[in-house]
């Protein structure tokens, strides 16, 4: 197993995390103006995206497992630094170095946005929860202290949203 071909793994790895990565920056606006369709359609995207991007690390895995092999390394995972203390010639390891570098940095932001990302729906489901149980409360129910085991007789509740349905 020669290391071009991993170089070339890690090199599409990193063209697919960038492409992730713009899929998730798009998300933002599409997330503050509530548009779910086109939310949606990202999603699915990013979904087929992920499922490429798994493949290419289990490749890349097999790949450098299988280069540990050939040249003698017992028991090496399949972690890039220790790819890139095994390699001896200057260029591929600078290249190798670079591209840890650059998939270090693209996994970091798109981690960043990501987290960006759910706390923007997190704050729009509070939102939405916090108006349902507005519009679940009983505007005529007294707004002062009563005695949990005092029972309030024929107090009938008039809501706009009926919570059993």
């Amino acid at each position: 197993m020669s290391i071009s071909t991993i170089i070339d793994t890690l090199q599409k790895q990193l063209k697919l995390y960038e492409k992730l990565l713009e899929c998730e920056e798009s998300k933002k606006p599409l997330i503050l103006k509530n548009e779910i369709v086109q939310l949606n359609v990202i999603t699915q995207k990013e979904k087929l995206l992920t499922a490429q991007a798994d493949e290419l690390e289990t490749s890349r895995l097999l790949m450098t497992a299988r280069y540990f092999k050939d040249i003698g390394f017992r028991n090496r995972s399949g972690v890039l630094s220790d790819l890139i203390k095994s390699v001896n010639k200057p260029e591929e390891k600078k290249q190798l170095i670079e591209l840890h570098e650059r998939l270090t940095s693209i996994l970091t932001k798109l981690k960043q946005v990501n987290e960006a990302n759910q706390q923007l729906i997190k704050q729009s489901l509070d939102f939405i929860n916090f108006s349902i149980n507005l519009m679940i409360e009983d505007p005529n129910e007294d707004v002062v202290y009563q005695h949990p085991q005092q029972q309030m007789y024929g107090n009938k509740r008039n809501t706009w949203f009926d919570s059993k349905a």
